[in-house]
């Protein structure tokens, strides 16, 4: 039993025992003057102050009240047995044992949970960037390699159904995502500007899309984002063909999706993810086409820092994803979609129709 245990049941047990002796004197009948008074466990101090916010003085002249001794008497007749009480200072240093013990172990897990790995600083950099740190290890670059990848994929943030032959979207998307700032695999390949300046657990950055149709049931798009506040980025390229189309006989509109996406401007790693996913949709009010699909993307990885020497990753990441398009005036496009996989985000998008 460790010394800290020990130290807890005894402090409770001489508690409880000092409370049993106070019982056993009472049903003896001890008499009222050497039995406890509550305000015998208070300092000297505490007495005084406790009286005066009562309004307990004694009369302006000194004199005794006919209700018994004065205020300075029974304050001095307490000074005088305050410590000497056979109960109540021995209640008092068990009471004040017993609240400390108790303080600790509440502060304990708190402390514990406040603890952090050390950032990796370099005063040089402008915000936070993939920089790979000398203690990154291979499971850590693994699970980097899954979800960094998962979430450059490029994400579809449209319906089913196709744009139609010879008409072109453009569009602005902003996405956001979360990450675990504190595991190895996000501090161990992230570089901070200072030793406080923390990653975030929410990343958020916009993205320009276009997709244009090249025949009523193939449309191709391309994406381009950088975080402006770091040292990566993300170009994709994407093709989509739609199976069925909804009719009077056909409840909803089917489509394939693949995908392609390269990781810019990062130079401790080269990254590539390759995506494959089905989507169906509804159209609801002529405007709206709610739409849900699954997939999975294949994250491709080689290390290429000088801090380390791992082997590369290929990862297999499923994501499920469900989102609204709506068309307003057959021009305006306003896009939302969410996706779950390896790490969950969020995507916002508005578009026009340029034809």
């Amino acid at each position: 039993m460790s010394p800290f245990i020990a130290e807890l049941e005894q402090t409770f047990s001489d508690f409880v025992h000092g409370h049993r002796a106070n019982d056993v004197r009472r049903r003896l009948g001890e008499p009222k003057s050497k039995r406890r008074h509550p305000m015998r466990m208070l300092p000297a101090k505490s007495y005084v102050v406790a009286m005066a916010a009562a309004g307990a003085t004694g009369p302006p002249d000194g004199s005794r009240s006919a209700r018994g001794p004065s205020t300075t008497a029974r304050l001095a007749r307490h000074r005088t047995t305050a410590g000497t009480s056979p109960d109540g200072g021995e209640s008092l240093t068990t009471l004040s044992r017993l609240a400390v013990v108790m303080a600790f172990m509440t502060a304990a897990p708190l402390q514990a949970q406040s603890a952090h790995p050390p950032l990796h600083a370099d005063p040089s950099l402008k915000n936070c960037s993939v920089r790979f740190a000398s203690t990154l290890t291979q499971p850590a670059f693994h699970r980097f390699a899954r979800e960094f990848g998962s979430v450059s994929a490029f994400k579809q943030v449209a319906p089913a159904s196709t744009l139609g032959k010879g008409r072109v979207l453009i569009g602005i998307e902003m996405m956001s995502f979360t990450v675990d700032q504190w595991a190895d695999a996000w501090n161990d390949t992230f570089a901070h500007i200072n030793d406080h300046h923390w990653l975030g657990s929410s990343q958020s950055f916009p993205k320009l899309k276009l997709r244009a149709g090249v025949t009523d049931n193939l449309d191709v798009g391309a994406f381009y984002t950088r975080n402006v506040q770091s040292n990566y980025g993300w170009l994709g390229l994407d093709g989509k063909y739609r199976l069925l189309t909804e009719s009077e006989d056909t409840p909803v509109s089917l489509a394939v999706r693949g995908a392609y996406t390269k990781t810019l401007y990062v130079g401790d790693m080269d990254m590539h993810a390759l995506t494959a996913d089905v989507s169906v949709d509804r159209t609801l009010w002529h405007v709206a086409r709610p739409y849900v699909g699954l997939g999975a993307d294949g994250v491709f990885v080689r290390e290429t820092s000088g801090a380390v020497s791992l082997g590369s990753e290929t990862v297999i990441a499923p994501h499920l994803f469900g989102g609204v398009d709506v068309t307003v005036w057959k021009r305006l496009n306003l896009g939302a979609e969410f996706t779950l996989g390896a790490r969950p985000s969020a995507q916002v998008q508005v578009g026009g129709v340029a034809f």
